[in-house]
């Protein structure tokens, strides 16, 4: 199948856009997205909102103005974004990156000029093509006028508001009051509120024993989940099994065995028995992971062979925190991950804690966010909510009102063709008669 003209000087234009793009970057390097700051972000979204309704109501006068919303268009700039959102995926975000991959811009792809060019391409075809489905809303599908309209609302909001987002990382400890974070440049950000720490607490996964060979410095793949006591798995030819677990211990030094220990530092431990099953000889022990404060323990087995816990892996972490704002309010929130708390445009996330220390852990790694324009970008996403809706109840989202018929297999959704961007009653019917009188001749 070969693509029509129309098609091939599509493309074309997206790979133009990605010539002068990279040009760009060699040229004078990444875009400064503090020149987005409130309030010129603002103002030049709604001179880009402004310039869209006036290229649609000048189309009849520049073929270039009614091939911006067309068929061809969106679909070549649709391909060609997305093809800029898959390099975007596969290539690590490095600003420090060198190398033609750093100087096209790949490892700083939203702030490089070729994805930025046609990112803005992408959304001026979604935009003449969105004011074309409102201005005749009663010719279109319902649910595609609700999904175009929040892909471009949710890039407007991205785009434009991408200079007024701040975020900083900030590190409590409990009991200590802190109200300054650090960008990723290493620079303080003043908040406009104080955070507290009042505790860290952990649910961690099942302790996992596995077989390590200490001369070759490699474990198992296999190993055996202590979910409880009894529990047993052959691993490499050694039988091994929980026969005691303690999810809290500790040990005297100088002493092998792990006693019941309510105490910070405490770590989980279990005595293991292992049996060869080539040769049934059987070695007893306790291991553990260890803490902070404990050394971790080892079953040794034969021929360099032994048993050993690595640290429990963390499940969820949730971080007690208390908020004063400004005016002295006061409030205790819990901070999940994926459960942030908000504080008028901010949010703070749970990002890490002190690994070392582990469910002991006195410090949480917080992450504040804060996004004038998260509402846009939140109707946005009801938008395209509501549109699987309606393609749902619909059957695939039947049209607001019934269309004029026109064509057969024209309904308002092909090329900015005409006045009204539609394929009108009397061009068909000429059409029609064009084709009945060349039969006649």
């Amino acid at each position: 199948m070969t693509l029509e003209w129309g098609y091939k000087r599509a493309f074309l234009r997206c790979a133009l856009l990605f010539v002068v793009g990279t040009t760009l970057q060699l040229a004078v390097g990444d875009i400064d997205t503090s020149l987005l700051r409130y309030p010129w972000g603002l103002i030049l979204a709604v001179n880009y909102l402004y310039l869209l309704v006036v290229a649609y109501a000048m189309r009849d006068k520049w073929r270039w103005l009614r091939q911006l919303g067309d068929d061809k268009a969106c679909i070549s700039s649709l391909a060609s974004f997305g093809v800029m959102v898959i390099i975007f995926g596969l290539t690590r975000q490095d600003p420090l990156r060198e190398g033609w991959v750093g100087a096209m811009g790949f490892s700083r792809m939203t702030a490089s000029w070729p994805f930025n060019l046609l990112l803005l391409y992408f959304m001026t075809t979604l935009g003449v093509r969105v004011v074309a489905e409102i201005h005749h809303l009663r010719r279109y599908r319902a649910a595609a006028v609700m999904t175009h309209l929040g892909v471009f609302v949710l890039l407007v909001a991205g785009t434009f508001g991408s200079g007024d987002t701040v975020r900083c990382m900030v590190t409590t400890h409990v009991g200590e009051p802190v109200n300054v974070g650090r960008d990723d440049a290493g620079h303080e950000v003043m908040l406009p509120f104080a955070l507290t720490l009042d505790d860290f607490s952990m649910e961690e996964y099942p302790a996992k024993l596995y077989l390590l060979d200490t001369r070759r410095e490699k474990s198992s793949r296999e190993f055996l989940s202590v979910e409880a006591e009894g529990a047993e798995a052959v691993i490499d030819g050694w039988r091994i099994r929980a026969d005691h677990t303690l999810d809290m211990a500790g040990h005297v030094p100088g002493e092998s065995a792990w006693r019941a220990m309510n105490h910070i530092g405490a770590a989980p431990a279990v005595y293991v028995s292992a049996e060869n099953v080539a040769t049934g000889e059987q070695f007893r022990g306790w291991v553990s992971c260890g803490s902070h404060i404990f050394e971790p323990s080892y079953l040794m087995l034969a021929d360099g062979m032994a048993v050993a816990m690595p640290r429990r892996e963390a499940k969820s972490y949730l971080s007690r925190v208390n908020i004063m704002e400004e005016g002295g309010v006061r409030r205790d929130v819990d901070i999940e991950v994926n459960h942030p708390a908000r504080v008028g445009s901010w949010r703070i996330y749970q990002v890490s804690y002190d690994i070392a220390k582990g469910r002991w852990s006195d410090t949480s790694v917080l992450e504040c966010v804060r996004d004038p324009w998260y509402g846009a970008a939140h109707v946005a996403l009801w938008l395209l909510l509501a549109s699987g809706v309606v393609m749902f109840v619909t059957a695939g989202g039947r049209r607001v009102a019934r269309a004029y018929d026109g064509d057969k297999g024209t309904d308002g959704a092909g090329d900015m063709n005409g006045a009204d961007g539609v394929v009108s009653h009397k061009a068909a019917a000429a059409r029609r008669r064009g084709r009945g009188k060349e039969v006649k001749r």
